[in-house]
């Protein structure tokens, strides 16, 4: 059947944005909110793909990139042992090995130090940024100025952050090193005495319903005029007179301008425009625990030793878990994250008779750099990048979308992109 296509508009204007996330729906706001006429293409409902199962947290101290020299000397374990931090499936190697080349490659001392600069402005700015779409979009009540905390068992454990440490007293990173019995002080329905050190970060934020936050910031777009197609995309393909023609399962349309923002499915996107990039999935798993009578956390208390996060979600406490190399099409294997289960049952004690309401897999879109890409493209001028952000989606979102809006509408950034640029790889 032969497609029509659909012109949106003959103004300078209209403008796609591909990608119903997180990134995408803050970015239709913000776009929306300086007059552009905004059709986002999502084939679900807005937010409830990746986005809505991560842990919550607005992380404005996030100045470490995953890969590092003591990540690289544990990497024969993501191989061999199951149960380690991150597992690479063996039928995947081949496909992931240009991507573990170059995160093997950004693993050294000086390339971390280049990559935590890069990260520092952008995180920095998460909070204010995220503060300003939710005052748009009446969502400030979503978002809790409540910190980040990271609790470590082990000397050796703490002994393990100095580089992160060193970091984020580099970039002005306000945090504090916490005792035992702060700890406690901030969260004492955890383990007592578990937990000998702490990393604290009071200026971070959390989120204890992402999906909702993601679906206030397009509802907020919609009130400017923004709409959605509920149809996924299949190509984006720059015409002779400058426009930008997207093919949909349904029907075809041309705007203006596109915003490719679709998480770990960007690259196809990419590939059609003519640029080239480097980016894989770290599959991250999910368990829900029921609500119980009484709040057991405050906040996301992230456990570097057992590789997981506990969040007081809206609906009960959930636990993300680990890294899990092995593409979008491969079969989610739970078998790993039901083994941390226990660890988390024991790390607070309160959920002993919580039952496992929900199981969930996303897919983290992530460059090798843990920078995201995010700008215009080198080959066609009225495309843009907003995706790569890895474990920071969230966190990225909202300080993504006011530079996206800022470069679309041709106004000044106030740093320099070219650390995110596409033709960094």
């Amino acid at each position: 059947m032969t497609q029509e296509l659909t012109k949106e508009s003959v103004s300078a204007r209209t403008i796609a944005i591909i990608g119903g996330g997180v990134v995408g729906a803050a970015t239709a706001l913000s776009l929306s909110t300086k007059g552009y006429q905004v059709t986002l293409f999502e084939p679900d409902e807005i937010g409830a793909g990746t986005s809505s199962g991560n842990a919550g947290g607005i992380v404005t101290g996030a100045v470490l990139p995953t890969a590092t020299p003591g990540v690289l000397r544990a990497m024969p374990s993501y191989i061999f042992d199951p149960n380690g931090a991150a597992v690479l499936r063996l039928s995947y190697v081949l496909k992931i090995l240009p991507w573990l080349i170059r995160f093997i490659a950004s693993a050294r001392p000086k390339r971390v130090a280049s990559i935590a600069a890069a990260l520092h402005p952008l995180v920095s700015r998460a909070m204010q940024a995220h503060v300003a779409l939710a005052d748009i979009s009446n969502a400030r009540h979503l978002i809790k100025p409540v910190g980040w905390l990271k609790v470590f068992a082990s000397d050796a454990g703490f002994a393990d952050t100095a580089l992160e440490r060193e970091l984020m007293t580099r970039h002005g990173v306000n945090f504090s090193v916490l005792s035992a019995k702060e700890i406690e002080q901030l969260e004492p329905k955890l383990d007592k005495g578990a937990y000998k050190h702490g990393l604290f970060q009071p200026e971070s934020g959390f989120v204890d319903h992402p999906k909702a936050l993601t679906q206030a910031y397009f509802e907020g777009a919609v009130r400017h005029g923004a709409r959605h197609v509920q149809a996924k995309v299949l190509q984006v393909m720059p015409q002779q007179d400058g426009s930008i023609a997207i093919s949909t399962t349904q029907s075809k349309h041309q705007f203006d301008s596109v915003v490719i923002a679709a998480g770990a499915w960007s690259k196809q996107f990419v590939t059609q425009v003519g640029d080239r990039v480097c980016l894989d999935t770290e599959r991250g798993y999910h368990v829900s625990f029921s609500s119980g009578q009484e709040p057991l956390l405050n906040r996301p208390v992230c456990f570097p030793e057992r590789s997981c996060v506990l969040s007081p979600m809206h609906d009960g406490i959930s636990m993300v878990s680990g890294d899990e190399l092995a593409g979008l099409a491969a079969p989610a294997d739970f078998r790993r994250i039901r083994g941390v289960m226990p660890f988390a049952r024991k790390a607070l004690p309160g959920l002993v008779n919580d039952k496992v309401q929900r199981e969930w897999m996303g897919y983290r879109p992530s460059t090798p750099d843990s920078l995201p890409v995010i700008g215009r493209s080198p080959r066609c001028s009225n495309v843009f990048y907003a995706f790569g952000h890895g474990h920071l989606g969230l966190t990225l979102s909202a300080i993504t979308a006011q530079l996206i809006s800022s470069i679309v509408s041709g106004e000044e950034v106030p740093f320099d992109m070219t650390p995110y640029r596409v033709d960094r790889f």
